[in-house]
C-alpha cells in the first residue's frame, strides 16, 4: 500500500495477480494449516517443507521469522509475494536458485530493471531481469530429492533459453507470450501522481504475471489445429481426425509448476442433430497408463471435472507405498509424465464412425482446458473444486457425400 501511493498502475496490476494471493489461496492455506503443520509437529523431517512453503508463499514472514510459523501467518491479510520482497532480493544461496533460497536485503533502495540517474530510491539489478530470479521459487526439490517444481529446469532445456528469452519476456509483457518471436511491452511512466516527474519509458513490465494459473491473457498462448479426413466420406464410415496441440510459444512444459497437481485435458466431440457426442481417445494400454493419459488411480482422483474420452496431460507422483499422492512433500517418484514439452507441437490421432442418421454436415470441436488441482484434493481439503480454464478451442465443419 505504501508503493501504491506513487505506483498506482503497477499496484493495480499486482493486486490482480496470483502473487498477491499466494498465501490467501484457499488451497495453499488448507494444505498448509490442516495437513502439513499438524504432521510436521509429529515428524521433524517435514520442517524443511514447512519452511519452503513459507519462503515462497509468505516471503515477508519468512524473512522476519527465519521460516518459523508465526501467528501472523494465520491472518487473512498476510502479505503474499509483496512488492518489497522481489525488489529487495540481491541474490541466492548455493550454486543454483530454487526452493526459496533468495537473499533479501531490505533497505530504502529498491532493486529494479531500469537504469536512471535521478531516481531517489532505486538501484539497477541485472538479476531481476533474468530467469534465475524467478527460479528461486519456481524450481523446488522436495525432501526426497525429487524435483517437484521444475519450471526453471524446463526453461533451461528450451530453445528460449538458448535464444536469451527470459521468463520476464513472456510473463511480464502485455500479451503473456511472444509475438513474432518477440515480447510486446507497455510504455509510459513507472509512477503517477507524484511531484517527482519520472521520465517516460519505452519498456514497462506488467505486474499481472499472465499465465494459465492466473486465468489472464491466456488466449493465443497455445493453439489447436483440427484436421478431419473428409474425402468421399459417407454416413456409417470411419473417419480419421488429428489435432495438433501447439505449445511452441511456451518456454516450459504445459502444465508446469506443482507436478503433483496440475493437469490439462483435450476434449474432442461431434455436434450432430443437436446432440454432443464425445470422441474418445484410444484405449490402447501403455503400461499402467493408457494413451489418453488415464491410469489406475483416476477413479478416486479426478472426479467429474474431466469429460469422458478426454486426453490428459499431467505428471503422476507416487508416495513410498506406490500410491498416487497430491502432496509434494510425500512424492518419492514421478511415475508417469506426458506433459507437453517446451516448444513442442504434439499431434493426437482419433478415429470416429460417422452415425448413419447424420445429415449432410456436422461439426467437430476440440477444446484444451487447464485444471489447477483435481476434485479429490478439493474434497479432502473441504475447499471449492477448481474451475477449468479454457486455453484454446477450435471447430471445423465436416461435409458428407450425398447418396451411395
Amino acid at each position: 500500500s505504501t508503493c501504491q501511493n506513487c505506483h498506482g498502475e503497477i499496484f493495480d496490476q499486482f493486486s490482480r495477480s496470483m502473487h498477491s494471493q499466494s498465501f490467501k489461496n484457499p488451497l495453499v492455506r488448507a494444505s498448509f494449516f490442516n495437513i502439513l503443520l499438524p504432521r510436521a509437529k509429529k515428524d521433524p523431517a517435514l520442517s524443511p517443507e514447512v519452511s519452503g512453503c513459507i519462503a515462497c508463499h509468505a516471503p515477508l514472514t519468512y524473512v522476519r521469522t527465519g521460516g518459523v510459523p508465526a501467528p501472523l501467518q494465520s491472518e487473512k491479510n498476510n502479505p503474499g509475494v509483496d512488492c518489497d520482497i522481489c525488489h529487495t532480493i540481491q541474490g541466492y544461496t548455493g550454486k543454483q536458485p530454487g526452493g526459496g533460497n533468495y537473499i533479501s536485503s531490505p533497505s530504502d533502495r529498491k532493486l529494479g530493471p531500469l537504469h536512471s540517474k535521478n531516481d531517489f530510491h532505486t538501484a539497477y539489478s541485472k538479476l531481476i531481469t533474468q530467469s534465475s530470479f524467478c527460479a528461486v521459487c519456481h524450481n523446488r526439490t522436495n525432501r526426497y530429492g525429487l524435483e517437484i517444481i521444475s519450471t526453471f529446469s524446463e526453461w533451461k532445456k528450451s530453445k528460449y533459453a538458448a535464444e536469451g528469452i527470459e521468463c520476464q519476456d513472456c510473463h511480464m509483457n502485455i500479451k503473456g507470450f511472444l509475438t513474432a518471436g518477440k515480447p510486446v511491452f507497455a510504455s509510459g511512466k513507472v509512477a503517477q501522481g507524484t511531484l517527482i516527474n519520472p521520465q517516460p519509458r519505452e519498456k514497462l513490465f506488467t505486474h499481472r504475471f499472465p499465465g494459465a494459473h492466473s486465468k489472464t491473457q491466456v488466449t493465443g498462448a497455445i493453439k489447436l489445429k483440427l484436421t478431419a479426413r473428409q474425402f468421399r466420406l459417407r454416413p456409417g464410415q470411419e473417419m480419421m481426425i488429428y489435432i495438433d496441440v501447439d505449445n511452441s510459444r511456451s518456454g516450459h512444459k504445459l502444465p508446469t509448476g506443482s507436478a503433483e497437481l496440475r493437469l490439462l485435458y483435450l476434449d474432442l466431440h461431434a455436434e450432430i442433430n443437436g446432440k454432443t457426442i464425445p470422441i474418445a481417445a484410444s484405449s490402447l494400454t501403455r503400461e499402467r497408463f493408457d494413451i489418453a493419459g488415464k491410469g489406475e488411480f483416476d477413479s478416486t482422483t479426478l472426479g467429474r471435472n474431466i469429460p469422458q474420452g478426454s486426453r490428459i496431460y499431467r505428471a503422476v507422483c507416487i508416495d513410498a507405498d506406490g500410491k498416487q499422492t497430491l502432496f509434494s512433500y510425500d512424492a518419492r517418484k514421478i511415475l508417469f509424465d506426458n506433459r507437453l514439452e517446451a516448444n513442442e507441437v504434439r499431434r493426437e490421432f482419433y478415429t470416429f464412425i460417422v452415425p448413419k442418421n447424420v445429415g449432410s454436415t456436422f461439426t467437430l470441436t476440440a477444446g484444451l482446458n487447464y485444471l489447477r488441482y483435481p476434485d479429490a484434493l478439493a474434497d479432502k481439503l473441504s475447499i471449492k473444486r477448481a474451475e477449468p480454464v479454457e486455453l484454446a478451442r477450435v471447430s471445423t465443419t465436416v461435409t458428407l457425400m450425398n447418396g451411395k
